[in-house]
């Protein structure tokens, strides 16, 4: 569904309710998980599957950066699901003790280059006509990524070597060169989405995923990227040592495994994980 920037915007900085009709009155059964901010728009059509099957029972969602939600879990924040958008910030949570069980993946991903769509008035602010790859180098051109310690933005440096090293004719110091383009570094992928969306930068790196939502589609395009050059994002869910029900939250990451959450995933434009496997009830440091 189409969402204003400024309502998107409040809800990716906050904790954000999600009580669908199936749990009214029916209990107190709560649960909380932390989730990757590219997780927006799939994961409340996942609760609402979730309580239906559950009676009684609510979801409430913490949007963000991966790197921000770990580091709130870090200093106390509580929680009993984190979704994480990589490996990097999931295995960093279980080195903090924070983790209880094995992670799991659950959903895929990968990323597109997208720009102002011509016509629109993104489009009309947008002094730049980015139509390859290589225009990323321009001179003049505005870049927007996620911050390096954004899994959006640590895979889209990852990208630009990549590039660099398999296709010569980009020119040499192409990655160097995109980033000196870079104008601002955002604190998740839907920051960079609203700044293409906006016309305040000329291109941008987000999910697929973000670029296929309604919002995006009738803002901005999208430039391919050779598929050998792309980046598989992998998402692991897991249950959090200290979750205040952890019964179920064992049992939210097993749904989000199963066929009806991996259905919705897939239609909004998420790949199923190589492997898919149970998390584990065992603790794990």
């Amino acid at each position: 569904m189409s969402l204003l920037p400024v309502v998107m915007a409040l809800l990716l900085t906050a904790a954000c309710a999600y009580q669908p009709d199936a749990a009214s009155g029916n209990g107190s059964r709560e649960l909380t998980v932390f989730a990757a901010a590219s997780l927006f728009n799939a994961f409340p059509e996942i609760a609402d599957a979730f309580v239906a099957e559950h009676p009684g029972a609510s979801v409430t969602f913490n949007f963000a950066g991966s790197q921000r939600l770990r580091t709130q879990l870090d200093f106390g924040a509580r929680a009993d699901v984190f979704a994480s958008a990589d490996r990097r910030q999931m295995d960093l949570a279980v080195e903090a003790g924070l983790i209880a069980g094995n992670p799991a993946p659950f959903a895929g991903n990968s990323l597109v280059v997208i720009v102002p769509l011509p016509g629109t008035l993104a489009g009309l602010n947008s002094a730049v006509n980015i139509q390859r790859l290589e225009d990323l180098a321009s001179d003049g051109v505005k870049l927007a990524l996620a911050l390096p310690d954004v899994p959006a933005g640590r895979y889209a440096l990852t990208l630009f070597r990549n590039l660099e090293t398999q296709y010569p004719a980009l020119g040499p110091g192409y990655a160097s060169r995109v980033m000196d383009n870079v104008v601002t570094l955002e604190p998740n992928v839907r920051g960079v989405l609203q700044k293409v969306a906006l016309g305040e930068v000329d291109a941008g790196i987000v999910y697929r995923t973000d670029a296929a939502t309604e919002y995006a589609a009738e803002k901005v395009q999208v430039v391919s990227i050779p598929q050998g050059s792309n980046i598989a994002a992998e998402y692991p869910i897991a249950v959090l040592r200290d979750a205040a029900n952890p019964g179920l939250a064992k049992e939210f990451a097993r749904f989000l495994l199963g066929e009806r959450a991996q259905a919705i995933l897939k239609s909004y434009g998420f790949k199923r994980p190589a492997q898919i496997q149970s998390p584990s009830g065992s603790n794990q440091r």
